[in-house]
């Protein structure tokens, strides 16, 4: 017998247009999802109709609203350096299972910097993947939706990310 674990959460931090295509994904998947956004005419049923629950509130506030579990999983594709700065300490001191930020290396980099300047461990800071996503050259809100969410199953279900071709390789040679 297997322990009955409760459905896992995909929470998105911004509904801008890959958050909208990371619920959208992340529904037909099975995900129970929440919507994040502190702009409250982008966080609604209307504007995500793939949410199950909306949460229009600073990242910061969050998890006063929101019981993020280790079946948690935080997507972040927020809007720049500044609303990460300001958000991501209150949720680096949940237990989520995955927290993952979108945006380019140099992105990552500066917030990492103005975080460890606030005081932020490297410990902490250690538990965010950025850039997130598995690398598919993704372009369009949907292609970046799909690299995202094959990452968050790759680590729910302790896969390599490597093409399944490619496995089929190493063990013919062994």
């Amino acid at each position: 017998m297997e322990p009955l674990q409760p459905k896992p959460t995909l929470v998105i931090l911004g509904a801008g247009h890959v958050g909208k295509a990371v619920a959208h994904l992340a529904h037909w998947l099975g995900f129970y999802v929440a919507v994040s956004d502190d702009r409250v005419e982008m966080c609604n049923p209307e504007a995500i109709p793939d949410g199950d629950a909306f949460y229009p509130v600073l990242m910061a506030d969050l998890p006063a609203h929101l019981k993020i579990t280790p079946w948690t999983y935080l997507v972040l594709t927020t809007r720049g350096v500044d609303v990460d700065v300001a958000g991501l300490p209150a949720l680096l001191d949940t237990p989520a299972a995955y927290i993952g930020l979108i945006g380019s290396r140099r992105r990552w980099s500066m917030t990492r910097k103005q975080l460890l300047e606030k005081g932020v461990s490297e410990e902490k800071l250690g538990r965010v993947r950025s850039p997130i996503g598995l690398e598919l050259n993704a372009e369009t809100p949907e292609e970046i939706a799909v690299s995202i969410l094959a990452e968050v199953i790759m680590l729910q279900k302790g896969g390599s990310g490597q093409a399944m071709a490619a496995q089929m390789e190493k063990k013919d040679v062994a």
